[in-house]
């Protein structure tokens, strides 16, 4: 290979990693504290919980079935976090939220705020077919590094009851991202339009069901490798990783996936994992945590 191309290749690589941004983001059901579970005791479980955020460097999480206690315990064991999100019964502290943690020695929030999943998503409410109330907090996160890199993060967790309601979560969700990115608020220039979105939670949903199905038309799954199929007559396959549910139990009769991490176009996950790690006789929680590592194209 002549010098020359040489020379331009190892440009071209230099070139393409400074124009990228790097970041990490997990997505995590802690399961409420409840004291019912045949299972170690959140006081015994929120140590394993934070240490999976350290010990990953994780820069951004989700969290869902959060307790205003267990908001306590998770501030106190990672200090260096901040959150954002509210409880969702009445928009203060009273429910479970669905925070979001992230790195404040690495990013700043520019706006944050948490809507109902319901036909008034402005107010505490339950909506359609849904048992309880559900709420997607979100926040615009710039990069203290480089001011220039920002990135839309909404956690999430649908209703396990009302198959209505997890779809029009769904619907409701990719118009409120749709309107955030328009927002003349947020937008400071044109570049904005284009500012990275990132969607995770716990949607009690598998990849089949039309709520997915839905989401999957906008976002991709970062939990899913695509694989070219011209045989199939499709551009490619999916090869999704492991179930994300496990229920307390080592058995896999009820393991299924219903936690997901989606992201818009620009971003580029070059590795993925769901920790299956033990805790004593069990979990930490009855779901493991996904985690994705990737970079942003600018």
């Amino acid at each position: 290979m002549k010098l020359s191309k040489l020379l331009y290749l190892a440009f071209a690589f230099k070139t393409f990693f400074i124009s990228a941004q790097f970041g990490s983001v997990a997505t995590y059901n802690i399961r409420y504290d409840g004291h019912t579970d045949l299972a170690n005791d959140w006081s015994e479980r929120k140590v394993p919980i934070s240490n999976y955020v350290l010990k990953n460097q994780i820069e951004v999480i989700g969290f869902q079935e959060v307790l205003s206690n267990q908001l306590l315990d998770l501030q106190t064991l990672l200090p260096q976090y901040k959150f954002i999100g509210v409880g969702r019964d009445d928009g203060q502290n009273k429910g479970e939220y669905s925070p979001i943690f992230y790195d404040s020695t690495k990013f700043e929030a520019l706006r944050s705020g948490t809507f109902w999943l319901s036909p008034t998503p402005e107010i505490p409410s339950k909506g359609w077919d849904a048992a309880l109330n559900r709420i997607c907090t979100y926040a615009l996160l710039k990069k203290r590094s480089n001011p220039q890199e920002l990135i839309w993060v909404f956690n999430t967790h649908f209703d396990h009851i009302g198959v209505e309601a997890r779809l029009r979560s769904a619907e409701l969700i990719l118009a409120q991202i749709a309107i955030f990115l328009k927002d003349p608020n947020t937008i400071a220039s044109l570049n904005d339009l284009n500012t990275p979105v990132i969607l995770f939670g716990d949607f009690n949903m598998e990849e089949t069901d039309a709520g997915i199905e839905l989401i999957k038309a906008q976002f991709k799954d970062f939990s899913c490798l695509r694989i070219p199929d011209p045989k199939k007559g499709k551009k490619y396959h999916e090869i999704c990783f492991a179930p994300t549910f496990n229920g307390f139990t080592k058995t896999s009769t009820d393991d299924k996936r219903i936690d997901y991490i989606f992201g818009t176009d620009s971003i580029i996950p070059f590795e993925c994992k769901v920790d299956t790690a033990t805790f004593g006789l069990s979990y930490p929680s009855d779901h493991f945590p996904v985690l994705v590592f990737y970079k942003v194209l600018r």
